[in-house]
């Protein structure tokens, strides 16, 4: 059998609604080895208001390589590795490649690559753009537009989404899908929409299997997390379909954009201390990185403690280091982003958010 041909692809990071120049990802893969290498331009070394985009990529000329630490953590560096689709994103990816690889057997298998340019450019967490040397955004439009739906089009997103869930999707569903339910985290249905005041937010949908209302859990969580003094994001419940068989639906804005739409640079803790997803890790050592990278390190930790607190009378069971993350403020520094509440407590899904 001969030799498969090694992959290799350059694509330009940028940051901001301005799309500054930050620097150039190099991406290799050779059979089934996958890595990736970064390097900072120039000009962003020389910005007075410069900073390190992830905690593993240093202020310094040169590329800077990485390679996943285990099967199950990312090939990129930690801030990119953060906007990278996650389970539920990862299966609609999926599954409209295999749709299209049925019909043409010569289309390659799917990359992690593959997967970072799917996101759409306009609701892709944090403020990190990636750009094409063709000088185009990765999935800015669809059709001639954007996307990122409005509310109005959340009905025709859930039942799309429902469709996949029960393995019923047809190719114009997960078309339809393609960056609408693709830019978050988590194992639960969801997607990116824009909110009747502009707002970029999350839908976060019941699932088939679930035997309880999570998505009223989750909205009553963000509630009492607000009622505790803790920096939550604004959720409500949205209801769709017809009267007395209405699904509810968890609408929450999302924290790493400012009112005028500025997009806000974000990493998750675990990129911050640089971990494992193998690795166990505490609050405490969450509390060390808040002394050393935030703008205001005692409120941050006050807010940290009041979600110990409450994630401890709420049995939340799925309390991880990508549920706590951080948003930058200027000169490297950075504030503890608003909690994200998951759906998995001692009494309820199996399935995490």
């Amino acid at each position: 059998m001969a030799a498969v041909a090694p992959i290799r692809r350059q694509v330009q990071l940028r940051i901001g609604k301005a799309g500054l120049p930050v620097g150039s990802l190099i991406y290799v893969r050779q059979g089934r080895r996958e890595n990736c290498a970064f390097a900072y331009d120039a000009a962003w070394l020389d910005n007075p208001a410069c900073f390190n985009v992830s905690a593993d990529l240093q202020l310094m000329p040169g590329h800077q390589p990485h390679k996943a630490a285990s099967p199950h953590d990312s090939v990129f560096h930690g801030a990119i590795a953060d906007t990278v689709p996650d389970a539920w994103g990862r299966r609609i990816i999926a599954r409209d490649h295999a749709k299209r690889r049925r019909a043409d057997p010569q289309l390659p298998a799917l990359t992690e690559l593959d997967y970072l340019l799917a996101v759409d450019d306009f609701s892709r967490v944090g403020a990190l753009r990636l750009h094409d040397a063709d000088g185009t955004w990765h999935r800015t439009v669809a059709k001639g537009r954007r996307s990122t739906p409005p509310l109005i089009e959340l009905e025709h997103i859930y039942q799309a989404s429902r469709a996949v869930e029960r393995g019923q999707e047809s190719a114009e569903d997960l078309c339809y899908l393609q960056g609408k339910g693709t830019s978050l985290g988590g194992m639960r249905p969801k997607c990116t929409m824009v909110d009747e005041d502009g707002w970029l937010a999350i839908g976060k949908f019941p699932s088939v299997g679930d035997t309880r209302s999570v998505t009223r859990g989750e909205v009553l969580a963000l509630k009492l997390a607000a009622q505790a003094g803790i920096d939550a994001a604004p959720a409500r419940i949205v209801l769709l379909g017809d009267r007395g068989n209405e699904a509810s639906v968890a609408v929450i804005r999302r924290f790493d954009r400012d009112s005028d739409g500025g997009r806000i640079p974000y990493q998750s803790a675990a990129s911050l201390l640089q971990a494992s997803r193998e690795e166990d890790r505490s609050y405490t050592e969450i509390a060390d990185a808040i002394r050393s990278h935030s703008h205001a390190p005692t409120e941050d930790v006050r807010q940290l403690w009041r979600r110990l607190v409450l994630n401890l009378l709420i049995t939340n069971v799925d309390d991880h280091l990508r549920n706590h993350g951080f948003l930058h403020v200027q000169h490297g520094l950075w504030r503890l982003a608003p909690p994200t509440i998951p759906s998995r407590t001692k009494t309820g899904s199996p399935r995490p958010g």
